[in-house]
Formats: structure tokens, sequence, C-alpha cells
């Protein structure tokens, strides 16, 4: 055997041993679960909710932690937050951790609260202006808005494809309920919902609807049997945002009854909301009493936007401006700011 071989032979067995192995081969292997499941035909996009953990494929518990180590801080991981931006910047994808903490979702209320400050983060990552005026008035870290998470993902088909399937499937709705999370429990009126979303598409011309469930939903819902059930997978999924790019890129219209990130992603794809009164109920007596109270403010200052969303109707401008402040459409960075700004060497 030649010395090549041999070399390459003894890299080969020492794998499993290198640093951080395990998160290359975890992105790749949450690449092939989502890659196959947009490849199938007709459109099934159904990823299954399954987590990675030391090269084994396991059930997801309801805890909010990831077993992804990419990261200092576990919540960067959260739907593929770092990945997004590493890429965008043109960084390694597994390298050096990230000097910031990464606000994951979307809080609409002042007393809200994600993340913790941490000794060695320079400050926060946010999606909008006012959220980041927000946390440097009460953590008084620095604080950057760089525009909605969406903004930062990739369609997981190229434009053939998706030019193809949208002529095949014709003006399409997608559909995001409100969904439980972690301990926190949600229950829809779903033949409400239904009922809600036919006359949408009577009224709208939608021939086709794509009804998008969360992981911790049922896996079987009692909907009419032409409608497309979709599932992103876990959060710990790092391309679950290039999935839900997909899906918007696909889609020309999007329902919801819940004031959450989807709906500001749909409006920077161009998307047209359609507000949906189908009644949601939460419970929230697993956590405690002082997170009730902070849920509670945040959960009535959703419903107080969804009626002001409601109520600009078909007024698009109206609609962008009133998300504006929590999803910054306008602070999206391009590629060399976003290096620098990942690096720590700008603000």
């Amino acid at each position: 055997m030649s010395l090549r071989w041999l070399l390459r032979s003894w890299l080969r067995r020492s794998r499993p041993f290198w640093p951080d192995a395990d998160e290359w081969l975890s992105l790749e292997a949450y690449r092939g679960l989502t890659t196959q499941a947009y490849a199938q035909r007709p459109l099934m996009p159904r990823i299954a909710p399954q987590v990675w953990q030391q090269g084994t494929w396991t059930s997801p518990d309801r805890s909010l932690r990831s077993p992804a180590r990419r990261e200092r801080d576990n919540a960067s991981h959260h739907y593929g937050h770092d990945i997004q931006l590493k890429r965008h910047a043109g960084l390694p994808l597994v390298g050096p951790p990230l000097p910031w903490l990464l606000e994951h979702g979307l809080k609409v209320s002042r007393e809200a609260e994600f993340e913790k400050p941490r000794p060695w983060s320079r400050g926060y990552l946010c999606m909008g202006p006012l959220r980041a005026r927000w946390i440097s008035d009460r953590l008084q870290q620095p604080t950057t808005a760089i525009g909605p998470w969406i903004a930062y993902a990739q369609p997981l088909l190229d434009h053939g494809s998706i030019a193809a399937l949208r002529q095949e499937l014709g003006r399409t709705l997608l559909v995001v309920l409100a969904h439980s999370w972690g301990t926190v429990e949600r229950r829809n009126d779903l033949p409400a919902a239904v009922a809600e979303l036919q006359r949408l598409c009577r009224d709208h011309g939608y021939r086709q609807v794509i009804w998008l469930r969360h992981w911790q939903d049922p896996a079987s819902l009692p909907l009419p049997p032409q409608w497309i059930q979709a599932c992103n997978g876990h959060r710990s999924n790092p391309w679950f945002l290039d999935a839900l790019r997909t899906l918007l890129e696909l889609c020309d219209g999007l329902a919801s009854n819940s004031f959450g990130t989807h709906l500001g992603y749909a409006v920077h794809c161009q998307r047209r909301l359609h507000w949906l009164d189908a009644a949601c109920n939460q419970t929230l007596t697993s956590l405690s009493a002082q997170q009730q109270d902070r849920e509670t403010i945040e959960w009535n200052r959703r419903q107080e936007l969804a009626r002001e969303l409601k109520a600009c109707g078909d007024d698009r401008n109206a609609v962008r401006s009133l998300l504006d402040p929590y999803w910054g459409f306008s602070n999206v960075r391009d590629p060399a700011t976003m290096a620098r700004l990942l690096r720590g060497t700008a603000l």
C-alpha cells in the first residue's frame, strides 16, 4: 500500500476522535433528512422530528435544549440560526464560537426574556430595532438588529424546481397555526380553522393548501385529504429555516391565528397575510409564577397586535409598517458586514 493510502487510512480511522467531528456529521445527517423530504414527488415535505445525538437518531423530549455543541449558548442552535448567519457571512459552519447571544424567536413585550447575559458575550443579535432597544435599555448590553432570520435562509430546491412545483400546485396557501412549545400547551379550534381556510380558498382563488405542523403537534390531523401536510422537523434541525423558506417560495399567501415569527417571514418574502379567526387556548401551569406572568403579558400583547394586523386588511404597506419594529426588514446585513459582526470586529 502506498504512503498516500496508508495516511488516508489512518485519517479515516481517526475521524471519530477529531474535534467536533460529530457536529459536522450532524449537519450532513440533517441535510440528508431534509433533502429527502423535499425531494419526494408528489410533494410531501415531512421531515421526521428526530434529533441527532452522538452519531444516533433519537426521539426528542420537550426540553428546550439542543444536543448540538457548535456554540457556547445552547439556544443559538435553535432552527439553525447560527448556521444561517455563518453561511451568509462565508464563515466555517463549525469553527470559532460566535461572540454573541442570538435571540432565536419573536418577543413583542418589553418584559419578555430569552437568554441571560453571559460574561463571554459582546451582547445580543436580534431581529427588530424595537427589541434591540429594549434589550439594550434593560440589560445594558450592546444589541444589534439584523432583520428577519428568514432573510439568511436559502431554499432547498433550485429555481427551476420551485417554478415547476408552483405551476403544478397553482395558487397555494401556507397555513401555520399556534403551536405548543416546551411544556406550554396550546390547543386550536381545528374545525373552525379548517372552515375559515376553506372560505379563504374560495374567496381568494387558492387551489392548494400546505398545512405546516409543529413537531409537537399530532402527526395525523383530520384535514381535507387533498391538503398537503408538512413538518420541518425538530428545532435542532440546522436547515429548518431553509425548509421554511422553500415553503414560502412555493406559496402565494400565508394564513395564521398566531402572531409569530412566520408572519414577518412571509412579509419579507412578499407573501400575502391572512389572519385566521380560529380560537387558541394555552396552558401555562408548567411554568413558574414569574414565567406565567411574563408569558401572559406577551400573549396579551400579541393578541393586541393581531387585532391591529387584521385591521390593516389588504394594505400591505400598513402590514409592513406594523411588523417592522419587531422584524427589522431594513436591518438585513450584507455578507461582508455580517462577517465583521460575527467576528466581533464591528457593531
